[in-house]
């Protein structure tokens, strides 16, 4: 059995230039997945896998290493096979960074002068990151790793099409993510949950500290 290699990139808040990890990835011949934030997810990538019964290994992108990244790609892997009940083989490398060669490679930059930066200053300055935009509410969505897997890409997508006059804004790890996928609405500051599990997890709280 052929076995799939996936890019996994851990977007920051404001997203990844997702342009850019396509190329790399199509130029490696692999897939690609994100591991918060943004879409495809890693579940995704391993639903498409199952498919087909192909083993995979995901392979993190970041540079230097990121623990975090690959601590929660593990965690993915985890909640994916028990969600799914699949015993799909799926491995992880170490980071990039650790790959031969690649201390020479950031010291072959350092024998160049590089190209002068001539970026002007006034981004910093520009009247439409200024004003605050016409808006009957504010939404915040957690898109961090946990609510990614339970679903922020659907609520985000239903929350922009059902208040088009709203301000809504992916963030990233809110708490508590058990109650997950959140989002938070202002200016009343109310937090909602994904209903039935948020009371699933809520009841198994209260039972626990009664116990």
């Amino acid at each position: 059995m052929t076995r799939r290699y996936v890019l996994v990139a851990r977007p920051t808040p404001s997203g990844v230039d997702l342009r850019a990890v396509e190329a790399l990835a199509e130029s490696c011949g692999v897939g690609y997945a994100l591991l918060d934030q943004e879409e495809p997810t890693i579940h995704t990538a391993l639903d498409t896998a199952a498919r087909d019964a192909s083993p995979v290994t995901l392979i993190p992108l970041a540079v230097p290493r990121d623990r975090y990244l690959e601590t929660w790609i593990a965690r993915a892997v985890a909640n994916w096979r028990e969600t799914r009940g699949s015993e799909l083989d799926v491995r992880i490398t170490d980071g990039i960074d650790t790959a031969a060669g690649f201390a020479e490679v950031v010291r072959s930059r350092m024998s160049e002068d590089g190209a002068p930066v001539t970026a002007s200053p006034r981004a910093f300055r520009s009247p439409a990151w200024s004003e605050i935009p016409d808006h009957t509410s504010h939404i915040l969505v957690c898109r961090g790793p946990r609510c990614t897997v339970y679903g922020a890409g659907e609520l985000h997508r239903t929350l922009r099409r059902d208040h088009p006059d709203s301000l809504i804004t992916p963030t990233g790890c809110l708490n508590p993510c058990n109650l997950g996928p959140l989002y938070i609405t202002y200016p009343d500051g109310e937090w909602h949950t994904d209903g039935l599990r948020g009371r699933d997890c809520l009841e198994a709280a209260r039972d626990s500290l009664t116990e």
